[in-house]
């Protein structure tokens, strides 16, 4: 639905395990078988990239008849080059690289969770030289950017100085050209609550986080207006 919105970056946060990364494979994918069009599947740093080769795993058997492969940093459908794997940490290397075919940027888990790993320095502009290298004058580039809702208090939200509405699905700001999404879905939720894990951290912070999709990291504790 967030695509219907035309915007050039789109970010979608929602609870874990709730199908951000399937689903964007899974356009990714119908984009090449209908009309041949290529990704870029991006990760921050190189050792995030290195089970890549398990890239198709979950979602092959749902395209019956369609060989998937991933050699090097290279994905193939049926044979044929349909996306690329790259690491935005190096990805100043590719500045004369041409991606002619490519309309989907991927940038899964582009929100860092506090002593996790860090975020690049400038990261935002990186990305945006990234985009640059990639789109060049074409007008038929989206960005696509995944990422478990750890903290609306992020690099890419502060630069687009864009700021998600509570209680609202879809917020929109630099006219028109960032969407951000806060998805939940009620059935997930139910099913989640049924299992015994689910149970377990019911009405806990990290319950919140996981199943509601609530920031792990926010809260407005001394905040007053």
């Amino acid at each position: 639905r967030i695509m219907s919105y035309n915007a050039l970056f789109n970010f979608i946060l929602s609870p874990r395990g709730n199908g951000k990364s399937y689903g964007g494979k899974e356009k990714c994918i119908k984009n090449f078988l209908k009309k041949k069009e290529q990704f870029v599947y991006v990760r921050r740093y190189k050792d995030e990239l290195k089970d890549i080769d398990k890239f198709f795993d979950d979602i092959k058997e749902k395209f019956e008849g369609v060989e998937f492969e991933v050699k090097g940093k290279k994905a193939y459908i049926n044979g044929e080059i349909c996306g690329y794997f790259v690491a935005l940490s190096t990805s100043q290397k590719l500045k004369s690289v041409p991606f002619p075919f490519v309309t989907t940027i991927l940038f899964d888990e582009f929100i860092v969770d506090k002593g996790h790993i860090t975020y690049l320095r400038n990261e935002v502009e990186v990305f945006l030289d990234l985009f640059e290298t990639i789109a060049r004058k074409r007008d038929n580039v989206r960005g696509i950017f995944l990422a478990n809702n750890v903290s609306r208090v992020n690099p890419y939200f502060t630069y687009f100085k864009c700021i998600p509405k509570d209680n609202e699905r879809f917020t929109v700001a630099k006219d028109g050209e960032v969407v951000v999404e806060m998805f939940t879905d009620e059935n997930f939720i139910e099913e989640k609550y049924k299992t015994k894990f689910g149970k377990l951290i019911r009405n806990t912070n990290y319950g919140n986080y996981a199943i509601n999709n609530k920031s792990l990291r926010d809260n407005d504790t001394f905040i007053q207006k």
